[in-house]
């Protein structure tokens, strides 16, 4: 696996946000093997979810299971972004590579969010998989003035 692989990955993860393609968005993510889960903590839940079912809730929503899911590819996401905070992806002793940074997602309107992102990818078949995800509010404290 190489860089530019897990940046064409990261490419395709956005564009999959943007369609609102929640197959080719999955199809993304390792859910292959239960004895080594996919580790995804999405930003807008507060539920670790281990399986596909669990993320497709997150992204579609509708899932009894996790009622506190409204469906983030609903946000009408038009744009994302990722910055990455060490510049290249570090590579993830010698088994895959990790990245970690922030990503700004912009909707419709032009309303930006902005979450900070974990992520490792691994190669299997051939294809770029993530194996974790975890993901997070950008979170600034307030100051007050004395």
């Amino acid at each position: 696996m190489t860089k530019a692989e897990v940046v064409a990955a990261q490419r395709a993860w956005a564009k999959y946000v943007t369609e609102q393609d929640v197959e080719a968005l999955l199809g993304l993510y390792d859910f292959g093997d239960p004895d080594e889960p996919v580790l995804f903590k999405p930003t807008l839940a507060d539920v670790i979810r281990l399986d596909r079912e669990g993320a497709r809730a997150y992204f579609v929503g509708g899932n009894p299971d996790y009622p506190q899911d409204k469906g983030f590819l609903k946000n009408g996401w038009k744009t994302v972004e990722f910055q990455s905070a060490v510049g290249p992806i570090l590579k993830a002793g010698g088994l895959g590579y990790k990245d970690m940074g922030h990503y700004t997602f912009v909707d419709g309107e032009g309303n930006a969010t902005r979450a900070d992102y974990t992520f490792a990818y691994h190669k299997l078949d051939g294809k770029v998989l993530i194996s974790l995800h975890h993901s997070s509010l950008t979170w600034f404290p307030q100051i007050e003035e004395a």
